[in-house]
């Protein structure tokens, strides 16, 4: 749908866009050069242990697309990455180095960046919108190297994922149905709205792509995939823990929610996508009830809803919550049910109800999320000591950086969560084209200079939001 980019500021628009990035094709290489230097990542300048688990929280894809799931999966668990679709296919045996290679690789790409639109950004010319506007280079083969396949050694850490809005939903906004389905591997790509009132995404979706439109080449690769299929592909991939934390409970199509327990912490995982479509997120009362019962099973003590102690016999454990949408996009109502039907997962729940959960359990000192594109940090004190809320920018737009956590005994009645910022090892200023790391480098310029980012230059937070150490205290002293 990057024929939205048009409509960028009009009224109506302003949850559709970004619909296009000038570096996207290039968001796989930034990703393994990134999970490259998480694997290679030294013992804690802190307390000098290492690292022991990493956590994406979700939009690992963006169009619930299997080939895109099987492209997150190989940078993860090892293998050769394919960026095409379609027609791209056809020069995968190439290494598109020579002239001759890189045309035919460019005539035949079916995407945005062919150079064929003056729109879209095309390295290869220097007469396209982002070229006159913006001063974005030419950089002549850069969609040819892009587009060829790349080997990966895959993670050796072990790892564990959420399940985020563009995991499940058509642009990460509307639930598919057969024909957005049969649209999305097919032959025929959007190229304008059609004439008339804007259909509403979530509701009418397959309207928007019946305007005018040009001829691509088929794949059944692009066919999207279920909750369940998601969870699957998870437990046959391989790699630690075993289906990096989806287990045969999440054959159903329900909540992509689940537990994994450290020696000293345990990690809950919330699906926040809400099915019924739009963007943002919310849980529905059975994943709330599901979480209240994860969270007393390692608590000593906690806070009942009339806000009285009570004890148990659980053994205490720190907790962290992950999810992809964090408390201030957890605001999405949307009823998936039809009018016949009755969902006993209905009212969606936002973020108060999840939080004063939240705030009723001492040991949660943090929560995980994504979604925003930024870096934040947000405190959330409470009547049992309260937790942090940490967010991380994205790889795919600036500033591309993942974020270390140390979580610290300070032996005094405190725990310090230590956060530091991880930059992958691409080269600052790009040049060539011909390795991971190039390309990498090439994303990275790009993105710093995308105009319709989602979070723009405010991506990087405040100092405050980057390298900072936090403090709780120990719940567990307390419980004791």
């Amino acid at each position: 749908m990057e024929f939205l980019h048009d409509h960028a500021g009009e009224p109506g628009f302003e949850e559709l866009v970004p619909m296009f990035r000038p570096q996207e094709l290039l968001g796989a290489h930034a990703a393994a050069a990134l999970l490259a230097t998480v694997d290679e990542a030294p013992p804690s300048p802190v307390t000098g242990a290492p690292v022991e688990l990493v956590i994406t929280t979700g939009d690992n894809v963006d169009n619930a697309q299997c080939n895109e799931l099987a492209r997150y999966l190989t940078l993860f668990a090892g293998g050769r990455v394919v960026t095409g679709s379609g027609r791209d296919d056809r020069h995968d045996r190439h290494d598109r180095h020579d002239h001759h290679d890189r045309d035919a690789a460019l005539r035949d790409h079916d995407g945005p960046q062919n150079g064929r639109n003056p729109r879209f950004y095309s390295p290869d010319t220097d007469d396209d919108r982002y070229a006159r506007r913006w001063g974005f280079p030419r950089a002549p083969g850069l969609i040819a190297a892009a587009l060829r396949p790349f080997d990966v050694p895959g993670l050796r850490l072990p790892w564990l994922t959420a399940f985020g809005n563009h995991d499940g939903l058509l642009q990460g906004r509307a639930a598919f149905d057969p024909g957005t389905a049969a649209h999305t591997v097919g032959g025929r790509k959007a190229t304008a709205l059609p004439p008339g009132p804007v259909a509403d995404i979530v509701t009418r979706p397959l309207e928007l792509l019946t305007g005018p439109s040009r001829d691509i080449v088929p794949d059944p690769g692009r066919r999207p995939f279920t909750r369940a299929e998601y969870a699957a592909a998870h437990r046959d991939v391989g790699g630690a823990p075993h289906g990096h934390g989806f287990g045969a409970s999440h054959d159903d199509d329900g909540p992509a929610a689940y537990v994994h327990d450290t020696e000293h912490v345990r990690i809950i995982t919330l699906d926040t996508t809400n099915p019924g479509g739009y963007q943002h997120g919310s849980i529905g009362p059975r994943q709330l009830a599901w979480l209240e019962d994860r969270l007393r099973e390692v608590h000593g003590r906690h806070l009942d809803v009339d806000g009285r102690w009570v004890r148990t016999s659980a053994q205490d454990r720190l907790v962290v919550i992950c999810s992809h949408h964090g408390t201030t996009t957890l605001t999405n109502t949307v009823d998936a049910a039809g009018p016949d039907e009755v969902d006993p997962d209905l009212p969606r729940l936002l973020a108060d109800a999840l939080t004063a959960v939240l705030h009723r359990y001492p040991n949660v000192v943090a929560w995980l999320s994504g979604h925003v594109h930024r870096h934040q940090v947000r405190a959330h004190p409470g009547p049992t000591g309260g937790f942090w809320e940490i967010v991380t920018a994205s790889v795919m737009e600036w500033p591309s950086q993942a974020r270390s956590l140390d979580l610290v005994d300070n032996a005094d009645g405190t725990l310090s969560i230590v956060s530091t910022l991880l930059d992958h090892d691409a080269p600052v200023r790009p040049a060539g084209t011909a390795t991971v790391l190039e390309l990498a480098a090439w994303h990275r310029e790009l993105a710093v200079n995308d105009p319709t980012s989602v979070a723009g230059s405010g991506a990087v937070g405040t100092p405050l939001d980057r390298n900072v150490e936090l403090l709780v205290p120990d719940p567990r002293a307390d419980a004791v």
